[in-house]
């Protein structure tokens, strides 16, 4: 009975997004033009091709998302936040602020511009107050602000303060000793909120802008940074007719109570429907360890991630039968590379991960779905515009990308060679096959199979992108074969249990061992999960 109460409650609220997104996708049309940003093209390996606002003719297996569908998926994932970069009149203000209206309405959202110097602007403006305190005026936190606004439209955010953007951002502000938390409580669910929805903008740092300058570092990792496209070319006339008009705010949610039955305003109703929680699980054994692989590759010198691989390997007793030569492929990668202002940092991960199922809700509000499960094609194109998003300021879109279809193929070819299924991570199919392999037969049936599953991987490579991946692959496995025989006594009465007892037993050891050494978190975690 409970679980069919569970079941039920998440198709209600499934039935709600459903109900929710098309309602809110039908009142911007007359408003937003839907300036195309990205085609993901799907197949053997997977394309993106950044558009800036150049449509195409669809095709078989290809979505193109637009700038609206950014900003509409982006509010379901609270750690999303957008900063969009582009020349003064493309629209980047009108557009967050038509999808603010039309959600939150005029008293929801907050738009504010920063400006430098003394009397400048503060992103802390909206969640504060200043009062006279004995004649000299105090600023505090007005904790009834602070849960007031479902969004936030940041402009010029390369003007303010950085480390007052950063509270913000961060949804935590400190001023005088108080703290304030920028979020909405989700009704019906006590002690959980829903973070406060950011968009961002700026205008691009460069000579034809010479007042705006370069968001640093730490403001955009805390961002996923696009290029705001200039659609203007393609859409023509087309846009005249879109403007803002008439009360958006209400038409969009008397025609959501309309479908639904559900009376109520934003405030009843979003913080449930946009709660990331109810988007589902997050990546999958496979598009982890694709993530895994990757990194290593297209975001740093391929000889250094393969040499670092390679030394694990042979502390392991496993000599690497191939290599990343230094040729004139090694040299476009890192050409390709050198437009980069710095490589993956922490909060990159999250990004990626996030994007990747921002971008399956894409695809599944476009094919009636709408839901998150994130592809390793999705993984793929998030890990290449999150790469891009980090390029210097005036690199063309497309180069980096090309590194990220080369580290897919050559995974591919790993699954082709060693007979995986796709759908499974190579990691974890060799060591589930180690461990039917070790019950059945004992311990050192376990380690043959774990070595008979390394032996097709530790052949030659024919481009850097195989040998990069190949040697993250087989080190793992390696660090796996090391921690089962410092443990063997252990992993032998966990193999003894059989069935599902069998990879609990082994979960616990990992747990309660991992902490002997970083390198059993950092390249075991993923396989046992």
């Amino acid at each position: 009975m409970v679980i069919l109460k569970m079941a039920t409650k998440k198709l209600e609220q499934k039935e709600m997004r459903k109900h929710f997104i098309r309602t809110l996708y039908d009142t911007l049309e007359g408003v937003v033009s839907p300036t195309p940003y990205l085609e993901i093209s799907e197949g053997d390996n997977v394309d993106v091709r950044f558009l800036n606002g150049k449509a195409r003719l669809p095709t078989p297996n290809t979505t193109e998302v637009t700038v609206l569908d950014i900003d509409i998926a982006s509010l379901f994932f609270d750690d999303f936040h957008i900063l969009y970069e582009g020349v003064t009149g493309v629209g980047k203000t009108y557009t967050s602020d038509a999808l603010f209206n039309a959600v939150f309405g005029p008293d929801g959202h907050y738009t504010i511009r920063l400006s430098g110097g003394v009397l400048g602007s503060s992103a802390l403006e909206p969640f504060t107050t200043t009062t006279l305190e004995n004649g000299v005026p105090k600023t505090r936190i007005d904790h009834e602000k602070c849960k007031k606004y479902g969004a936030l439209f940041i402009d010029e955010i390369n003007r303010g303060d950085s480390q007052e953007v950063f509270q913000v951002v961060d949804g935590v502000v400190h001023v005088n000793g108080d703290t304030g938390y920028l979020r909405v409580p989700i009704p019906g669910q006590e002690g959980k909120y829903k973070g406060l929805a950011i968009i961002a903008a700026m205008n691009p740092a460069d000579a034809q802008h010479s007042a705006a300058l370069e968001l640093d570092i730490a403001g955009e990792n805390r961002f996923l940074k696009f290029r705001f496209p200039n659609g203007v070319s393609e859409a023509g006339s087309s846009q005249l007719e879109k403007r803002l008009s008439g009360d958006l705010h209400d038409r969009m949610w008397s025609e959501f109570a309309r479908k639904t039955g559900l009376k109520g305003g934003w405030r009843d109703h979003y913080p449930v429907i946009a709660d990331p929680e109810q988007l589902g699980e997050s990546l999958s054994g496979e598009t982890r360890e694709f993530l895994d692989v990757a990194l290593g590759y297209v975001g740093y010198d391929p000889k250094e991630t393969y040499g670092r691989n390679a030394e694990l390997m042979q502390m392991g007793g496993v000599q690497p039968h191939f290599s990343v030569r230094d040729d004139n492929d090694y040299r476009k990668i890192l050409q390709a590379q050198g437009t980069l202002k710095h490589g993956f940092v922490r909060r990159d991960l999250r990004k990626i991960r996030d994007l990747s199922r921002l971008l399956s809700f894409i695809k599944g509000v476009k094919s009636g779905t709408f839901d998150a499960n994130a592809s390793l094609n999705d993984v793929a194109a998030g890990i290449g515009i999150v790469l891009e998003s980090k390029t210097v300021t005036g690199t063309d879109y497309g180069a980096l990308m090309t590194l990220v279809n080369d580290a897919r193929s050559a995974y591919n070819e790993m699954h082709r060679q060693t007979n995986i299924p796709e759908g499974y991570g190579l990691r974890q199919a060799v060591w589930q096959a180690a461990v039917h392999a070790g019950a059945e037969h004992g311990f050192d049936a376990y380690l043959n199979t774990l070595r008979e599953g390394m032996a097709p991987l530790n052949t030659q490579a024919a481009s850097a992108a195989q040998a990069t991946i190949r040697s993250r692959v087989l080190a793992d496995l390696v660090v796996l074969e090391h921690f089962s025989k410092v443990h063997e006594s252990d992993v032998t009465a966990a193999l003894k249990a059989k069935g599902n007892d069998t990879f609990k037993g082994f979960g616990e050891l990992y747990q309660s061992k991992k902490g002997q050494s970083s390198i059993y978190e950092h390249r075991l975690e993923s396989i046992m999960r």
